[in-house]
């Protein structure tokens, strides 16, 4: 008997889900309301690929894990690699971040050009295919869901359905009106906002770095900015302003944000440098969690990843990585147990683990800007060492690398608590934590 799985959202979670299906079902598919393009050109359902994008370590190893060669196809197709660690400028709220040699590369890639070259590889494996089209509910069959509904009334039966439509996933309403529950939420918003222009790199910019990273700091450095080269010998811009001290969209506005920041070098950057696009602006930024894994019933053949299930604020670059991780596992797990009434309760418990490195990341800081609730001692030991860990990887390349380390999800956060990290945390920190050079 042929076997079904259907997978709903095309984007790079869906992709990296339909790649991790294969070889376990005999058809995959793939259904997206967006018209894909057939080169990288940006689709109406991502506006997020105007802005800076970031495929941390984790992700780059998870997705050559899923479509091997895929991160040296991206070398090969002319995408910028750079060593993050010696390459990059880091300013945090404690000053530069100190520069070395690693093993830590960081891919200059648009989102455009990502998802494109992630959309040939996938949907020319065995098995997947794309149908054109928007998915409006499901019909259950006792404890599974048979089929999924789409707009033009066609029905899509399926051995295991997976839901991968982002931040605005409708499951939780479909599954409560087949009589599953709901599950609980989490937001954590810091009002974070985004504005972005891309350039074209100067022929005479001649510098000893690569990308520049200005990151915002609570409670008094609501400004921030990424600068990334991507392909095509272009410039992203990114800036970043939390609560009501956002970047707008006029030209003025932008290149003012830009010269506001506690760093010149990105203003001095693209002061002479053409712009290519028009200003893009983004609020949709809160890190939103759906706690799927405490779903005491549930589908026996529904599964939830990517933004759909764990959706976290951009600036941390987490999104595209834990999607990637997420496909690995599901993988994984396929190849170890069947797809029966355990599988989607196993999938989200493991699920929710891996994910809760980066919502720790990502809501340790954010919460930082909320006046409410008030933070409990545990959380005011926390920052206050968090502080000073950003404060030491200022002049100690150990410090520093862990803490990279953790970002790109190669290590989880309690790495920052190692016997070396803290030896060097407490001691006194050269020039009381500040430098001025760059």
């Amino acid at each position: 008997m042929t076997t079904r799985a259907v997978v709903l959202g095309g984007g790079i979670a869906g992709l990296l889900a339909t790649s991790a299906l294969t070889g376990h079902f005999d058809r995959i598919t793939l259904v997206e309301r967006d018209t894909l393009p057939t080169g990288p050109h940006t689709r109406r359902g991502t506006p997020q690929a105007a802005h800076v994008h970031g495929l941390v370590s984790r992700g780059q190893c998870e997705i050559d894990r899923l479509l091997p060669g895929f991160t040296a196809g991206l070398a090969a197709a002319g995408v910028p690699v750079i060593d993050f660690a010696a390459d990059t400028l880091i300013r945090n709220p404690h000053g530069w971040a100190v520069r070395f040699p690693s093993t830590l590369r960081a891919y200059g890639v648009s989102r455009t050009f990502l998802e494109w070259r992630i959309r040939e590889r996938v949907l020319a494996l065995p098995g997947a295919e794309l149908r054109q089209g928007r998915a409006v509910g499901i019909t259950p069959e006792g404890p599974r869901v048979a089929a999924v509904t789409l707009a033009d009334g066609d029905a899509l039966t399926a051995d295991l359905v997976v839901d991968a439509t982002g931040r605005g996933s409708r499951a939780d309403q479909w599954l409560h009106e087949a009589g599953w529950p709901a599950a609980r939420e989490t937001v954590v918003d810091c009002r974070l906002g985004y504005a972005t222009r891309q350039y074209r790199i100067p022929d005479d910019h001649h510098a000893d770095w690569a990308a520049c990273y200005v990151q915002p700091g609570a409670p008094h450095q609501p400004r921030g900015a990424m600068l990334m080269p991507v392909e095509d010998g272009r410039w992203f811009v990114t800036l970043i302003g939390v609560g009501d001290d956002r970047p707008g969209r006029d030209e003025q506005g932008f290149t003012a944000f830009a010269e506001s920041l506690c760093t010149p070098l990105i203003a001095q950057a693209i002061a002479h440098a053409e712009p290519l696009t028009p200003v893009a602006v983004s609020g949709s930024t809160a890190n939103r969690r759906r706690h799927v894994e405490e779903l005491r019933q549930q589908p026996g053949n529904f599964i939830r990843l990517g933004d759909s299930v764990c959706a976290f604020d951009p600036v941390y670059a987490q999104g595209m990585s834990t999607a990637a991780w997420a496909a690995s596992l599901l993988a994984h797990l396929l190849s170890r147990i069947p797809v029966d009434d355990r599988f989607p309760p196993l999938f989200h418990r493991a699920l929710a683990r891996q994910n809760d490195w980066a919502w720790r990341l990502a809501t340790a800081s954010d919460s930082r800007w909320s006046p409410a609730p008030p933070p409990d001692a545990v959380q005011r030991i926390t920052t206050r060492y968090t502080d000073r860990v950003m404060a030491t990887a200022c002049h100690s390349k150990r410090t520093q690398q862990a803490l990279l380390d953790v970002l790109h999800l190669r290590r989880p956060p309690s790495a920052l608590l190692s016997p070396a990290v803290v030896a060097r945390c407490l001691l006194p920190v050269p020039g009381g934590g500040r430098r001025t050079r760059n």
